[in-house]
């Protein structure tokens, strides 16, 4: 290794751990050394590119280019500094140059890759990222992106294969195996997703993800108790995981163990007194245990932690217009006309409010609430029942 290569090589360590002051010590070091050279220059534009400077990147790698027109690691970057200016049909261009320029340059066709999957270009990614592979077979980043592309493409058994390798290049990373299940199930391979996850969960036995992940396969193939035992495993595993306390509080109240979940909910709010989904679901514990009061109360809570989330005001009004009240009925077309405001209505929240707006006498304004809920959607229970109610008040 020559003094110039030494020089380059020690300046990118000092940028890779964030030490610039270093690595432009370093480069103008280089500089003196062989004001000729090229590659200070290059570094520095790299530098440049490192810190935001996207201008003086671009400048010193245009003075480069405009002398080496087949300096491919200008090429390259040049095409990164395109990237971060949003001009991506020159940037594409610019890494393909790289390319082409340095075929044994697994950056650039990382990079080309990389630039053509964000642009759904998945099938030259797909190739592009293979080329890299093929130059660092053991690099992580590299197997993990051709991985995803294999998978969008509809390669799953590829994808997986590749994955393999990821994993046995960190297998202190339990994470590669959540991505391959992941990448498993989007390609519509399940039951190879869960033999990844039980693997993992044999593998990682501190480790609640594995079981939460597999909690949530069987949810969607309709097995709640299969998924509430594992996601009681997850909790097990990691009792001071908000999420995961959070998603067993949801199975446990759709199987009707309510005093469990009411334990999970409670055990959430003692690690975080302000989360509104935990308030919400103590709402729905309290509400199903036909204690209204105490629901109100959960409900009334989970709408100040989360003014924007529309469940807790709709309960809330439910349970307010089911009082029967003058003056609970007008609080809850106050907050469901509230609620509106904040978002896109649905046909559930228009619903409930032309009921509220004709417990208050607006009958008018119920019939047109009523009216617009029911052309929201074409079929379901709410707009029928919408259609009825707005053929009521006709």
């Amino acid at each position: 290794m020559n003094a110039m290569h030494a020089l380059m090589s020690q300046a990118e360590t000092y940028l890779t751990q964030r030490d610039v002051d270093r690595a432009v010590a370093i480069v103008t070091e280089a500089k003196k050394l062989e004001p000729q050279s090229l590659e200070p220059d290059v570094m520095m534009a790299s530098i440049a590119l490192h810190m935001g400077k996207l201008n003086e990147s671009k400048i010193i790698l245009d003075g480069v280019i405009q002398r080496l027109p087949k300096h491919a690691r200008s090429r390259m970057l040049r095409g990164l500094v395109y990237e971060a200016q949003e001009e991506f049909a020159e940037a594409l261009s610019s890494f393909e140059l790289a390319t082409r320029f340095a075929p044994d340059s697994m950056p650039s066709w990382f990079n080309r890759g990389r630039l053509m999957l964000k642009r759904d270009r998945v099938a030259e990614a797909a190739i592009a990222f293979e080329k890299a592979a093929d130059l660092a077979p053991d690099n992580v980043a590299v197997l993990a992106a051709w991985a995803q592309a294999l998978a969008k493409l509809g390669h799953a058994r590829h994808a997986a294969n590749v994955y393999l390798r990821c994993i046995e290049q960190n297998v202190a990373n339990p994470f590669f195996l959540v991505e391959l299940a992941d990448l498993l199930v989007n390609a519509g391979e399940r039951p190879l997703a869960e033999e990844v996850l039980a693997a993992g969960s044999r593998t990682y036995e501190s480790q609640g993800l594995f079981e939460s992940k597999l909690a949530a396969l069987a949810l969607q193939r309709s097995e709640p108790e299969i998924a509430a035992r594992h996601a009681r495993e997850a909790v097990r595993r990691q009792p001071d995981c908000v999420e995961f306390l959070l998603a067993l509080t949801n199975l446990e109240i759709m199987r009707l163990k309510l005093d469990d979940a009411r334990t999970a909910a409670e055990r959430v709010l003692k690690l975080d007194p302000t989360n509104w989904t935990a308030h919400q679901q103590l709402g729905i514990i309290f509400e199903t245990c036909k204690l209204k009061e105490m629901a109100m109360s959960f409900y009334r809570r989970a709408a100040e932690l989360a003014p924007k989330e529309w469940a807790p005001r709709n309960n809330l009004a439910v349970l307010l217009m089911e009082a029967g009240t003058t003056t609970s009925k007008q609080e809850a077309r106050m907050i469901l006309e509230e609620a509106l405001k904040l978002g896109v209505p649905s046909a559930t929240a228009l619903f409930n409010l032309s009921l509220a707006q004709h417990g208050t006498g607006q009958k008018q304004q119920a019939k047109a609430t009523a009216k617009r809920a029911a052309t929201l959607v074409v079929r379901g229970r709410i707009t029928l029942s919408a259609h009825d109610l707005a053929a009521a008040l006709a």
